[in-house]
């Protein structure tokens, strides 16, 4: 990564550090211990809360009294938090330091997850507004926090918490049956909770770190404010900012839609029990070698293996999909095709996402570049994302299972996403400053 100097702290900031400061004296560098402890757990519940949510839709309804299907708007409603929080993230961070961002954000995390134990449907909208306001801030939180005090080793650190963001999901998916059998449904939402507790609670250890601008030195303007005006709008006309917005929209589309409607889809392919419980781990688990290997891989290599990386995920995701017309519907090989689909889907999209997610620090110029960046491609992503599970419960809602036009699109959505990956794999590092 290139270095860039870092201006002097304002007087609203007094008591922000600089990243620099983080690392430049002893009882500082101890505290980058916290951080790192930091982006591991919080990467735990990053994701969890929403793709696990649909295991307990069935006891919660039923303890509401209230059909299934009007909590699809559960799997909708974080999504559209992500869009409208994602934009204000960058200003919070320049207002309260980054630091006091990400609290802010596990703190959400916490309270929305507690919230879930008081099973009316008011608040369960409530507690997953602020669940989702909470993800979209670590979303952009995170990638800024690893530009701004580990610009060396962007790779390693973009790998601590991307694997967090797999390896929570198939933890829970895993002990589910177990502490539900032995505790009840709660069990599950008690342990979420905790799981945000632990990071909420390092994250008062951290160190204030306010978030560095190459423009903050200019001495054409009076302040850091000005400086950075119209930076979204500028962003937002140049086409490599809209690739990004492509790349994260359509892993994001096809994560969301499959995580919401795959259990249905195996449910009409009268696939259960074992296989079910097994196809779920592995359609989570199956995300979690691109999480520890892709950071480390793009910091490391050339760029032309990640472009023949991402043509290879791709064929192999292709290849899967045009076989769903013709998938063995026998009792034997009828779930090997299943387990196969998910795990090979699961894999391309956290693929691509764990590739988004490096780029950010490696491709923007600086931090707040990254933090407009990530939050400029996320809101717009996820606003994108949104449709997915709604629409393919208008189209295929009322079938027992979707027919060849699903193949079609989700293929379609797939060479989309990897067009977009293809060509912000080519750029170079830009910022605001390139802008101009």
């Amino acid at each position: 990564m290139e270095e860039h100097a870092l201006p002097e702290p304002r007087t609203d900031h007094a008591d922000a550090y600089e990243a620099s400061d983080v690392i430049s004296n002893e009882p500082a560098r101890m505290k980058t211990g916290w951080i790192a402890a930091f982006l591991i757990l919080a990467g735990l519940i990053m994701r969890a809360p929403i793709v696990v949510l649909p295991l307990y839709i069935e006891p919660m309804s039923r303890e509401m009294g209230r059909d299934p299907g009007s909590f699809g708007i559960l799997t909708s409603l974080p999504l559209l938090m992500f869009v409208l929080v994602s934009l204000i993230v960058p200003w919070l961070a320049d207002k309260l330091n980054l630091t006091r961002t990400l609290q802010l954000g596990m703190w959400l995390i916490v309270v929305g997850s507690l919230m879930r134990l008081l099973v009316t449907w008011n608040t369960m909208l409530v507690a997953t507004g602020l669940i989702g306001a909470g993800i979209a801030i670590l979303n952009i939180g995170m990638p800024t926090l690893v530009t701004e005090v580990f610009s060396e080793k962007p790779g390693l650190y973009t790998t601590s918490y991307s694997t967090g963001l797999v390896f929570g999901s198939v933890l829970l998916v895993f002990i589910d049956p177990l502490i539900t059998a032995a505790f009840g449904w709660r069990a599950g939402i008690w342990v979420m909770a905790g799981m945000a507790l632990i990071p909420a609670l390092i994250s008062m250890m951290m160190p204030p770190i306010r978030v560095a601008s190459g423009a903050d030195a200019s001495p054409q303007t009076g302040s850091r404010t000005e400086n950075r005006s119209g930076a979204k709008l500028r962003f937002l006309r140049d086409i490599r900012t809209w690739l990004f917005v492509g790349m994260f929209a359509g892993q994001a589309f096809l994560s969301y839609t499959l995580s919401a409607w795959l259990p249905v889809m195996l449910g009409a392919s009268h696939i259960s029990g074992m296989h079910y419980t097994g196809i779920m781990v592995l359609f989570n688990l199956a995300g979690l070698p691109a999480s520890l290997i892709i950071p480390m891989f793009l910091a490391r290599t050339k760029r032309v293996y990640h472009l023949w990386f991402v043509v290879w995920v791709t064929l192999v995701q292709v290849a899967v999909v045009a076989l769903y017309p013709v998938r063995p519907m026998d009792a034997l090989w009828g779930p090997v095709y299943w387990y196969v689909f998910g795990g090979v889907s699961c894999f391309f999209f956290t693929a691509i996402f764990v590739m988004v997610l490096t780029f950010y620090p490696l491709k923007a110029a600086t931090s707040a570049d990254a933090a407009d960046l990530s939050g400029l491609s996320q809101s717009f992503g996820y606003l994108i994302a949104a449709a997915g599970p709604l629409l393919y419960g208008f189209v295929y809602g009322g079938q027992h299972m979707p027919g060849v036009s699903f193949a079609w699109a989700m293929t379609l959505v797939v060479l989309l996403n990897a067009w977009c990956a293809w060509h912000v794999v080519r750029i170079n590092k830009f910022g605001l400053e390139t802008l101009r």
